[in-house]
């Protein structure tokens, strides 16, 4: 190469520099700006808060053959207006401010006792907040002693009855609600037989709680209907009902709903945490085998939707059941236009034994369609790392769509010491279009620990301003058991 043609070689070569430099240091620039999925380190200790609650009393008593979060020591989260959360148990209600404290105008000192029955045990189910920030807590109350007809045990939930507390923004129970703020009621459910014979009250337990725009409460759950024997081996066995039922604002059954405040879904042994869209409500469950001869995990989820009337909704898939083979549903949300996203698991045969799968997030049409829109054919994959697990499902005003678990980290080995690690918090994000959100976090992922401890993840909830709080399970020598909660820039 000739020197003329080495200098016009060298110049052009500069100006795709100058020229490129400036689009690079811009993007570079942008791609750091970014936040998403950072600490919100506004809020409690660099992002995170830790609350030890009162310890649930008892243990062992019938849960209902739920999935285990429904177990006794469940605690709940819900989001208030401007960033707040409650969360509770059995024993408590704790109110947070948005930077993560205590409300001081919660109970003085933001915490309020849920008082105990003489005879009874209560297991909280759920938590919501209405639009006046007055706060709900739903769950199931049964004598301390469970016994039915002529003094013989049962193997499930007879007597028992739904509990729903209101409590004022200040933590007194609201007079308006129930009777004195507490509402102890059958859900209108039908008496169940006890070996042909009537029992003499229902038996029903709670499992989810919300609040509709109009601050109605919306529950469900389960209602036992029959308690007989399997035959030959001559077990007892409890046949139970789903149930979604809608009160009105004080608390009495809504007679626009179902005709009665009640909707019983047979051929459901109980339905999960209801999810609300504009056309209704929507809420998942399984028909459970009360003598079953053998393991058989193929039964699959089924969700159901629900007009505002309480009706099926026939606009919904197959007259407002929607079912799929060996698949289970985790969790489920709605999105801003009414499409449903799903946290979905398959149950596969390898190797002689039935394996659960890690999950993927599903998204449904309004009419129970996949939407194809959305990962491939409506389903899509998640970015989980190795050994990582997510249990709860939700989507922020951008229609996409944050799963939160928990994720393994090993730890050092110490000298004496065989391999040890930890369960840190699992956030992920995808796009709307089903993607990981690679602006989010590392390749759509977050993970936190917390020192010395291991946490579950079992709530994901965003706020209007896309902040997400992570609230689950800790347990830690130092502490005991608790809730902790970490909240996130959403960007």
């Amino acid at each position: 190469m000739n020197p003329s043609t080495l200098r016009i070689a060298l110049l052009a070569f500069a100006v795709a520099l100058l020229i490129g430099v400036p689009a690079a240091a811009a993007a570079g620039k942008a791609g750091k700006a970014t936040n998403a999925g950072r600490l919100d380190r506004s809020f409690g200790k660099g992002g995170k808060t830790v609350t030890v609650f009162p310890e649930e009393r008892g243990s062992g008593y019938v849960n209902y053959r739920l999935p285990f979060e429904f177990a006794p020591g469940r605690i709940a989260m819900a989001a208030g207006k401007g960033g707040r959360l409650v969360a509770a148990n059995g024993r408590a209600i704790v109110a947070f401010l948005a930077d993560g404290s205590r409300n001081p105008k919660f109970g003085g000192n933001g915490s309020v006792p849920i008082g105990p029955i003489e005879g009874s045990r209560f297991q909280l189910a759920d938590v919501a907040v209405d639009s006046r920030g007055r706060i709900l807590i739903a769950g199931t109350t049964r004598p301390v002693i469970q016994v039915g007809m002529d003094n013989l045990s049962l193997p499930g939930p007879v007597p028992s009855m739904a509990t729903i507390r209101r409590y004022l923004p200040n933590g007194r129970l609201d007079p308006g609600f129930g009777t004195g703020g507490v509402l102890n009621t059958d859900l209108a459910a039908p008496r169940p037989t006890f070996e042909g014979q009537a029992y003499e009250g229902s038996a029903v337990g709670v499992v989810g709680l919300t609040v509709d725009s109009a601050d109605r409460p919306v529950v469900t759950g389960s209602a036992v209907v029959e308690v007989g024997r399997c035959t030959p081996s001559q077990n007892r066995y409890e046949m139970s009902q789903g149930l979604v039922a809608r009160l009105t604002v004080n608390g009495a059954p809504d007679p626009s709903f179902a005709g009665r405040g009640v909707q019983l879904v047979g051929g459901l042994s109980w339905l999960g945490s209801p999810a609300l869209a504009s056309t209704g409500v929507f809420s998942t469950g399984t028909n459970i085998d009360p003598c079953p001869s053998g393991e058989n995990p193929a039964d699959p989820s089924v969700l159901i939707g629900l007009g505002n009337d309480g009706g099926l909704a026939t606009g919904f898939s197959a007259g407002g059941v929607w079912s799929r083979p060996f698949t289970r549903i985790s969790d489920l949300a709605a999105t801003p236009s009414g499409k449903l996203v799903l946290l979905a698991r398959t149950i596969e045969l390898r190797g002689g034994e039935w394996i659960e799968s890690a999950g993927k997030a599903v998204r449904l049409n309004r009419n129970g369609s996949f939407d194809k829109s959305f990962g491939r054919g409506g389903q899509a994959d998640l970015p989980l790392p190795k050994r990582g697990t997510v249990a709860a499902i939700t989507v922020d005003s951008k229609g996409r769509v944050l799963l939160a678990g928990q994720a393994v980290r090993n730890l050092r080995r110490k000298k004496g010491k065989g391999a040890q690690s930890q369960l840190k918090f699992l956030l992920l994000r995808l796009t709307a279009a089903g993607e990981p959100d690679r602006g989010f976090g590392r390749g759509g992922r977050v993970t936190t620990g917390f020192k010395k401890a291991n946490v579950r993840a079992t709530d994901v909830l965003v706020d209007r301003v896309g902040r997400i709080a992570v609230g689950g399970k800790l347990s830690s020598p130092r502490t005991g058991n608790g809730f902790a909660i970490a909240r996130y820039l959403g960007g």
